[in-house]
């Protein structure tokens, strides 16, 4: 069975961005990155084999003629290679695709995978250094926060890492269902995995379970 540090999950602050083969790829990854954490060998491999064909479809179509398919395509690889725990390569691919990122949106996207990975592969001051980078592209990005945040945890700056934690509490409506924040919440091991020693998230996990409690007894 692999680290629970060693698997995440993957978001997209409104699914209007994504193309349909962009979609599938992000629920794929996702369960992926799920069977692992499982060690469901038999969900691994036929996952593993759906995502390689949604990749040729993918590249295939020129990123289903996504406006900037230098960009697009290494960056979708480089999900597929992290889902399948080939972190190395998919760093490797997503700097490929860093190359091309000419929007905000797009840096930050491929900065905060980047911190993400480094993060996994047990390099937090790499990590912190593309979360810095990350978060000048976006700054209220709630995937760079989190992966912010650990990162800094991880290096040892449990006090920086509270702070961002804080600033989500202090967010109105970041925490809310369906918001990428409930996803990490719900959903994210590895953050889960550091709540007691981070003050702030630990409050973050109260105050969703509470949530989920409230929308729970008006169904």
């Amino acid at each position: 069975m692999t680290s629970r540090h060693d698997t995440t999950i993957i978001t997209a602050s409104s699914p209007s961005e994504l193309s349909p083969i962009e979609a599938a790829l992000m629920d794929a990854c996702n369960t992926l990155h799920e069977a692992r954490e499982l060690g469901d060998r038999g969900m691994m491999d036929s996952t593993t084999n759906h995502i390689w064909d949604l990749l040729d479809q993918y590249d295939a179509s020129d990123g289903e003629d996504h406006p900037n398919p230098a960009w697009a395509r290494p960056n979708q690889r480089a999900l597929a290679l992290s889902a399948m725990g080939r972190v190395d390569q998919a760093i490797q691919a997503e700097l490929m695709a860093l190359k091309y990122a000419d929007t905000p949106r797009r840096l930050e996207i491929s900065l905060g995978n980047l911190s993400d990975r480094c993060l996994r592969l047990g390099e937090p001051d790499r990590a912190v250094q593309f979360f810095l980078e990350a978060y000048e592209a976006n700054p209220n990005s709630v995937p760079v926060l989190i992966t912010g945040a650990l990162a800094l945890h991880a290096a040892g700056m449990v006090e920086q890492a509270n702070l961002i934690c804080q600033s989500l509490l202090d967010s109105p409506g970041v925490l809310s269902p369906g918001a990428e924040l409930a996803a990490y919440l719900e959903c994210d091991q590895r953050t889960r995995s550091v709540a007691s020693e981070i003050p702030a998230l630990g409050e973050l996990f109260k105050r969703w379970e509470s949530l989920k409690g409230q929308i729970g007894g008006r169904s």
